[in-house]
């Protein structure tokens, strides 16, 4: 059983770098808006969702793919890549951080939607941590303004207006 998931791996990982290789040519010869709109086709739906799982697991490739895939102009494809972009900015943020520009950083360095008041609030936290605890991070410009991103939306945004809510209830008693 451990052999025949062990022959696998690499057909799984060549399928991941087929993937991107093949959006890499396209974005080479078409551009980032004809990539976007390829991806965001019915019919390549499923790829998309492909990319953003990469994206999202910290597969080098497809983060550098998808920060240059965030720049065009398509809405869902464009949405699509943050989010994913977002994911991996929680596990490999030196990566992600070193490939963003300036302003792409807030976009990068935020909450996913999905994600209700309790988790946001963790997760922002534990990233706010991991950032405090790296010290390459704490010295670029790009990790103190991730860092900032995250502060900023830990409160200022539904968090703390839920915090802020249930006081003036409860004073209210």
């Amino acid at each position: 059983m451990l052999c025949a998931a062990a022959a696998l791996l690499p057909c799984a990982a060549l399928a991941a770098d087929a993937l991107v290789a093949e959006l890499e040519q396209r974005l080479a010869s078409a551009g980032v808006e004809a990539v976007n709109g390829h991806l965001t086709t019915p019919a390549n739906g499923a790829t998309l969702e492909r990319l953003s799982r990469q994206t999202a697991s910290c597969e080098l490739p497809a983060v550098s793919l998808a920060i240059r895939l965030m720049r065009g102009g398509n809405s869902s494809a464009v949405q699509a890549h943050e989010e994913s972009l977002r994911t991996a900015s929680g596990r490999c943020t030196r990566f992600v951080l070193a490939l963003a520009s300036t302003g792409e950083v807030p976009r990068v360095c935020a909450s996913q939607p999905s994600w209700g008041a309790a988790q946001t609030a963790r997760e922002l936290r534990r990233r706010i941590a991991d950032i405090d605890a790296d010290k390459l991070l704490r010295s670029t410009w790009q990790g103190r303004a991730c860092r900032a991103a995250y502060v900023y939306e830990l409160k200022n945004t539904r968090v703390t207006l839920r915090v802020a809510a249930s006081r003036e209830q409860a004073a209210a008693r």
